[in-house]
């Protein structure tokens, strides 16, 4: 049983360390190949349980750690651990040993079966039907896929690149912004390309061509290095599936989801994107209008005006200026209404744990208490630093799980994302879509720390790709419900001062402009990730840019390569975009239950708790989802709210 967690690691100590386990976990391979019988698969379970819980503190570092050497060790690390994975699941011994618990266990249950048939499926996935040279040439492969994986992410993590302007070409974001960036030598300020810096730019400056430099510069994060490492990747993978007999890597790919097939997936966001034309055209429209109005300009929409353009109209159409409720959600306010609203709602308790071991002094850690029993704990690392995993995203530390022993592994878990910081006497205040991704982001949470599943595999979310948002996306909901809203501000200078009706009406009202072309560009992610994935050579800059100009109808920015960034197309997302919009439908399908109910009535959350979080991956999605509602599934509460 792990207890508690340590994050003092030399790089020294993590390579020691690295070492030091895959010999153990070695050892325990050997043994449990050497006398295959019924429990193997278990054995076999938790000895890479045991493996995983070893070593994942120094791979989380490599995302997190202040120190560039510690976060180098770790990503070798990281490197090391995908190919060993590659190797163990091309162990042919291995393989018996579980097949002679499919033939030998008695009394099975639908769980364990399926812990089985996974673990077959990952061994076939590896090329363990494969002959011998073909067999051996797919590892090699295999193997060369995790480095272009690694790399791609580190370059990534490395961009460092810095942009200067000056006041002038600033012009029309706040003063408060403003004050809070880093000044050059020159008297410049310093722009990075951090959402928190990105965002507001894209957003408000009124200086086109400063627009498109920072834009320019964004889409060309990871550059030709990245571009080469995913088209590499793309032609790899592709390879890899035919010689496992599957027509293309997304065919692979899909016959564990929910989906099941390529063509499932494809017809939905074919579907979607027909349905969402109209109201598309209607916005694009809109938004060149607006661009004539204000810049006396008939041209067509680039990529680096849209945010620009959404805003304004905001402001003309609606009076809502997005920075003006930025005032009424301190960090602090929101972390403790938010604690609130999942308090009553789960039936659990949040305390903070001033003297854990952290990896930053910025970095807090809580338990998860329900009535006397402590049932987990999470860690919250929420502002920017150099080096630090520049995305928002819930990581699991420590999986939970029962036991050999009986005992239940307490889960820990960490959210880590980038919003600004204090300044001064100024707190850390956030955008209300920072607050969106805080509850997303804090869904994944729960779903990974109040699991009771059985087995490591299953935890938490460890579920079907295209559900594991789902529970997260219903979340959302909370942060567009007046009275929630209210719960969650309180302006930084008058704490008493909750957001004010008018601004929320105003809010509530604008919610919806654009979300035609905002769903319409999360369909052309997808749909760009299958134009990747069911062929063997792609030109990805031609490829993009095709599918976003025929799609979204706004071209990309000429000499960008935007997929070199597309940091899920290298980091398990790969034929699995599309996941974010097929969950979102039973993200709001589920939400139904508690509009109807009351977003803090304790017993829908209890049955949520039940039925959504704690199974786990130890359900088929498709009956957590029955289970919960007292009925099939539909899309109706998705297609509602996008306004059909």
């Amino acid at each position: 049983m792990i207890s508690s967690l340590h994050f003092n690691f030399s790089p020294r100590e993590i390579e020691d360390l690295g070492k030091k386990q895959f010999s153990v976990l070695s050892t325990k391979l050997n043994e449990i190949a050497s006398k295959p019988y019924e429990q193997s698969i278990f054995d076999l379970e938790f000895a890479l349980a045991d493996f995983s819980n070893s070593l994942s503190i120094p791979l989380f570092l490599k995302y997190v750690s202040p120190d560039a050497e510690v976060r180098k060790a770790a990503d070798g690390l990281e490197m090391q651990v995908q190919k060993l994975m590659v190797d163990i699941f091309t162990r042919e011994d291995l393989f018996k040993a579980v097949e002679k618990s499919e033939a030998t266990l008695k009394n099975k249950t639908p769980v364990q079966e399926d812990l089985i048939q996974e673990y077959l499926f990952n061994f076939k996935k590896n090329g363990l039907g494969l002959p011998g040279e073909s067999r051996k040439a797919f590892v090699e492969k295999k193997k060369r896929l995790v480095e272009l994986e690694s790399q791609f992410s580190q370059n990534l993590l490395s961009e460092h690149t810095t942009l200067h302007f000056s006041k002038q070409e600033l012009a029309g974001l706040p003063d408060s912004f403003i004050e809070n960036l880093k000044k050059s030598e020159d008297g410049k300020y310093e722009i990075t390309l951090s959402y928190p810096h990105v965002t507001p730019f894209m957003e408000n400056v009124l200086d086109s061509e400063a627009r498109r430099k920072v834009s320019f510069h964004f889409n060309n994060r990871g550059g030709d290095k990245n571009k080469d490492l995913l088209e590499e990747a793309i032609s790899l993978r592709h390879e890899l599936a035919q010689l496992l007999g599957f027509k293309n890597h997304a065919e692979l790919v899909l016959s564990r989801r929910m989906a099941l097939k390529p063509e499932t997936a494809l017809g939905f966001l074919k579907d979607l994107s027909e349905k969402l034309k109209i109201v598309g055209e209607r916005e694009r429209n809109a938004l060149l209008q607006l661009k004539k109005e204000l810049l006396g300009e008939s041209t067509p929409l680039a990529s680096y005006e849209w945010r620009f353009l959404h805003n304004q109209l905001l402001k003309r159409k609606y009076d809502f200026d997005p920075l003006q409720v930025q005032e009424y959600f301190p960090l602090e306010t929101v972390l403790r209404g938010m604690f609130q609203i999942f308090e009553k709602v789960l039936g659990v308790t949040f305390k903070r744990d001033a003297k854990a071991n952290v990896w930053h002094p910025s970095v807090h850690k809580f338990e998860v208490w329900k009535g006397n029993a402590l049932v987990s704990h999470f860690f919250m690392d929420l502002f920017p630093r150099e080096g630090k995993y520049n995305h928002a995203a819930a990581f699991t530390l420590i999986s939970g799980y029962r036991l050999p022993n009986g005992e239940y592994q307490i889960p820990f878990s960490s959210i880590v994302s980038n919003f600004s910081g204090p300044n001064g006497e100024k707190p850390s205040l956030l955008l209300h879509s920072e607050v969106e991704t805080l509850f997303h982001e804090f869904g994944h949470i729960m779903h990974q720390i109040l699991t009771r599943a059985e087995y490591p595999s299953f935890s938490g979310t460890g579920v079907k790709t295209d559900f594991v948002e789902a529970p997260s996306q219903m979340f959302e909901n909370w942060v567009w419900d007046k009275e929630m809203l209210k719960s969650l501000s309180g302006h930084y200078r008058h704490p008493e001062q909750k957001l004010p009706e008018e601004l929320i009406d105003k809010m509530l009202a604008a919610k919806n402009l654009n979300q035609g072309l905002h769903n319409l560009r999360q369909v052309s992610f997808g749909l760009i990730d299958f134009d990747f994935h069911t062929q063997k050579n792609v030109n990805s800059t031609e490829t993009y840019s095709k599918r976003m100009a025929e799609t979204l109808g706004i071209p990309i920015l000429p000499n960008t390569l935007p997929q070199a960034s597309f940091g899920h197309l290298m980091g398990g997302y790969d034929a699995g975009y599309y996941g974010y919009l097929w969950a979102e439908v039973f993200a709001q399908d589920m939400f139904t239950r508690f509009e109807k109910e009351g977003l803090l009535n304790s017993k829908t959350g209890e049955d949520y708790r039940k039925w959504i979080l704690e199974p786990g991956g130890e359900k088929p999605p498709g009956d957590l989802i029955r289970g919960f509602l007292g009925r099939e599934p539909s899309p109706d509460a998705f297609l509602k709210g996008l306004g059909f």
